[in-house]
């Protein structure tokens, strides 16, 4: 894996969800992803994968898409000139976040002594402790932000939730099934899930409207850039297209996704599963 801290970016694309939101504020499902990485091999692989895309989810209206920015470097240089509110760990199951890209996302909020027991404080009281592989739990680490933030001369951007998104339960290399999918529409969901509450009259969140994510199973779980980058840009593609995420409901009562949508949906991901 390369250490070359350069970023630079790579492609940009917008992938459109038109809505009828009436809010001034996005909709729910309109956010940034910044996908990040040193690796590459992993950036070339995200930046073929998304020309591949239809045209069709193209769109030049960035308040009502999610917009997909590529950038090779690290998340530290890519928080330095960009806004975030939310940065992805692919974490274990138990928050043991002192190693790979974890322990760097540990130190950039003040060390592992700092973030970890927050990000464990969430998981015993979402999952027991034990967070199944898969699934996507925003911790809100605003607090602590705002106290490195003020306590340090680093610059740049310090979001204020984690999306602790375990690719394994403890180190170990990772089989090649549907994982990345899972993991990448997991943590798309959360966040459309926080941004619609964000929205209630009240409401304590602060809305998502950009997320850092690095590859999902690419240092200890070795698996290929190539089946990385192909199953998180398929699932980028499926939740733009998404029928909850669609421009006009069914005014009727009938079924939202019928059988044939599912069998498509289930061999898109079976095939690149292997």
């Amino acid at each position: 894996m390369e250490t070359d801290n350069h970023n630079t970016n790579v492609n940009i694309n917008e992938i459109s969800a038109s809505t009828t939101e009436t809010s001034s504020q996005p909709p729910p499902h309109a956010f940034k992803v910044f996908l990040v990485d040193i690796t590459r091999e992993l950036v070339q692989a995200w930046t073929d994968e998304l020309k591949k895309l239809p045209t069709k989810v193209l769109t030049d209206d960035p308040t009502q898409c999610l917009k997909v920015q590529i950038h090779h470097g690290t998340f530290q240089n890519l928080l330095e000139t960009n806004q975030a509110e939310c940065l992805v760990s692919p974490a274990n199951s138990f928050g043991l976040m002192d190693g790979g890209i974890d322990y760097y996302i540990s130190e950039y909020y003040g060390g592992v002594d700092e973030l970890i027991p927050v990000v464990q404080k969430s998981l015993d009281f979402e999952w027991c402790g034990e967070q199944n592989i898969g699934t996507c739990l925003l911790v809100d680490v605003r607090e602590l932000a705002t106290k490195v933030k003020n306590s340090s001369n680093q610059k740049g951007s310090f979001p204020g939730y984690i999306a602790h998104c375990p690719t394994m339960r403890i180190p170990k290399v990772l089989d090649n099934d549907d994982l990345v999918y899972r993991c990448t529409w997991a943590m798309l969901t959360a966040i459309k899930k926080h941004n619609a509450k964000a929205l209630e009259e009240g409401s304590k969140h602060q809305r998502i409207n950009a997320v850092v994510c690095a590859g999902f199973g690419t240092g200890v779980g070795e698996l290929s850039e190539e089946l990385c980058a192909k199953q998180m840009m398929l699932a980028i593609n499926n939740f733009v297209n998404a029928p909850a995420n669609a421009e006009q409901r069914p005014k009727t009562d009938s079924w939202l996704i019928q059988w044939s949508y599912a069998a498509e949906i289930s061999k898109s991901i079976d095939k690149i599963s292997k």
